[in-house]
């Protein structure tokens, strides 16, 4: 496999995960696509790029797991050139509400920052040493609207941790530069993915009454700017974000 680069995607199996994996596939990458839950990564990625595929089940938040993984793609593909950061969870209450501050439990907020934050620094001091020695990398981590802006559904916690994918990321950024590396965040708003359909279909429908394009955003397009950011020809972006959100916010 030393012929292609090889992009490590997170949360894989369906949504913005599993379109990022297939862009990156089209654009030529061997993709090892992680997800807590086990899959038929053939299946879902297609005939033509089965053979270009790992799938390997994970819980990001599991320290030895990312180790074992690590350990797993060094041994049989190589090393790693390209890490999307896309494992995420936004818990809602019974009624498809987030939490507000005063009813977030703690229990919630710790779990939150742990999948949404820690896991994605841990993922990357964990691939980075690869890039270094490579002197190549692309980082690409996916934030949100809810960290970028005041957000319509997202809670307290959810807003929080995508806050803080944006200063890690800026952080990466800063240091890895020289060796290389770019780390760059994708902020999507509204998209039409499982974590979405959460909140019911009338919030989905006044939500994108307020957007500018008059519609919700799909995966395909958020996975074809992570490809973006994950090219070889994208080296002189480093420390940015990519608003996906239809000019529902505009910087």
């Amino acid at each position: 496999m030393t012929h292609k680069r090889i992009a490590v995607v997170t949360g894989a199996r369906q949504g913005i995960g599993l379109e990022t994996s297939k862009a990156l596939l089209s654009s030529g990458h061997f993709v090892v696509m992680v997800d807590r839950q086990q899959f038929d990564g053939a299946a879902l990625v297609g005939a033509d790029h089965a053979a270009n595929i790992l799938t390997h089940t994970l819980d990001v938040t599991d320290d030895n797991g990312i180790a074992s993984l690590h350990q797993t793609i060094n041994a049989t593909l190589g090393k790693v050139s390209v890490l999307v950061n896309n494992a995420g969870i936004s818990p809602k209450q019974a009624d498809g509400r987030s939490s507000g501050i005063l009813q977030l439990d703690p229990k919630e907020w710790a779990k939150v920052i742990e999948v949404n934050l820690t896991a994605v620094m841990r993922m990357c001091q964990t691939f980075i040493p690869d890039m270094q020695a490579l002197k190549y990398g692309r980082i690409v981590s996916i934030s949100s609207l809810a960290g970028r802006s005041k957000s319509v559904v997202a809670g307290p916690s959810y807003m929080a941790s995508k806050a803080g994918v944006l200063g890690l990321t800026r952080a990466i950024a800063a240091e890895m530069g020289p060796f290389g590396i770019t780390a760059n965040c994708v902020a999507p708003g509204r998209i039409l993915t499982e974590m979405a359909l959460q909140a019911g279909e009338e919030v989905n429908r006044r939500y994108a009454e307020q957007i500018p394009v008059k519609r919700i955003g799909t995966p395909e397009e958020v996975g074809q700017a992570v490809a973006f950011l994950c090219a070889e020809s994208s080296g002189f972006i480093n420390g940015a974000t990519i608003d996906i959100n239809g000019g529902f916010f505009m910087s």
